[in-house]
Formats: structure tokens, sequence, C-alpha cells
């Protein structure tokens, strides 16, 4: 049951995984072939949109700001603050990989149904092999590197958005 239970789940992820990487490249050549939507449109709604510069303040005269107290240095460094730049061609790379996310939930799937296999087979009076046990552990460490793969392109995400 235990030997089903893991190919089955094995044999799930492979399909997923070939069928995600099908309609990938299926969207891709869609957007390659005439008509199929071009990708300017994706580019132009990553970038940060362009924001006027506020007209800088007029200046007092010297008279007057010899009577005035001198402001506080944070009113100085609000009127210097530079507006926010333009994402990198990472960040916008990153922001547009969604399926992260997806993967890295069914990698930890994968991963809490081998655990709980793994768990059933010590009680087991034969010896679990210790390439099951490799294959746990590996299958864990993918799911966390694709977890944080996907919390990285969700503030890619956010960060082209802004």
């Amino acid at each position: 049951m235990t030997y089903l239970l893991v190919m089955g789940a094995l044999a799930l992820s492979v399909c997923f995984t070939l069928g995600w990487g099908m309609i990938g490249i299926g969207r891709w050549l869609g957007r390659r072939l005439p008509g199929g939507g071009g990708s300017a449109s994706r580019q132009k709604a990553c970038r940060a949109p362009n924001r006027p510069k506020a007209a800088p303040p007029p200046k007092a005269s010297t008279k007057a700001s010899a009577k005035t107290p001198p402001k506080a240095t944070g009113s100085r460094r609000a009127a210097r603050t530079k507006p926010p730049s333009e994402p990198w061609r990472l960040t916008c790379w990153l922001a547009r990989r969604r399926s992260s996310l997806p993967l890295g939930l069914l990698a930890l799937l994968l991963y809490g149904g081998s655990r709980l296999a793994e768990y059933g087979m010590a009680f087991r009076p034969h010896e679990v092999p210790g390439e099951f046990h490799r294959l746990v552990e590996g299958l864990g460490w993918t799911a966390a590197v694709l977890l944080a793969l996907a919390a990285v392109s969700l503030l890619a995400a956010w960060r082209c958005r802004r």
C-alpha cells in the first residue's frame, strides 16, 4: 500500500510538472504568433508609472529666513526624497513567474504524504530502504526552495505593481 501511495504521488507530480510545462510553452508560442497578444503590455505594466515632479517651493527672502526659526530636519529630508526608481529586470522577470507557488504547495503536499508513509513504514517488521529516506528529505528541501522562491516572486510582483 505504501509503495502505491509513494509511486502514485511521484507519477502525479511528474504528470503535473509536464502538463504545467506544456501549458507554459503553449502560452509562450501563442504570444509569439502574429495577433497573439504582445508582451509590450506586460512590460509597460511592470514598470513604475512616471510621476510628475513637484514644483520646488518658492524661496523666501533672506530677511524672512533670518527671522524664522530653522525647520525640523525631518521636513528637509521629506523635501529631498526621490521618487521610487524603476524595478530591475530581474524583479520584473520574477514578478511574471507565477508557477512557483502552486508547484511549492504540491511539493509540500507530497512531502507531507511521504513523511506520513515513512512514519507508517517505521512500524513494519521489514527494513525501510535508505533511498526512501533520502527521497523524502530531498522532497522536503525542494518544497522549501519552491516556497521561498514563491515568496520572493510575490514580493517582486508587489514591487512592480507600485
